[in-house]
């Protein structure tokens, strides 16, 4: 039997996917997950060495966090 693949979380989906490999129902699984649900960042390493960068990323996160926690309620 199967896990439930649409009650884990992206890391533990992840996981699963690198321990099953041949299980192309939890590859399509995590596929959907990584574009349904939205990544809460992106940036650099310079990025992180910018404070102004680093704020202007930090505040977006926060937001994200925000918005993703608004609509499960």
């Amino acid at each position: 039997m199967k896990p439930n693949f649409d009650a884990m979380s992206r890391a533990e989906l992840r996981a699963y996917v690198l321990e099953h490999r041949d299980d192309e129902d939890a590859f399509y699984a995590y596929t959907n997950k990584m574009t349904s649900e939205p990544a809460l960042a992106h940036g650099t390493q310079e990025d992180a060495r910018d404070p102004v960068r680093f704020a202007e990323i930090f505040t977006r996160v926060q937001q994200l966090k925000q918005n993703l926690s608004n609509q499960s309620d």
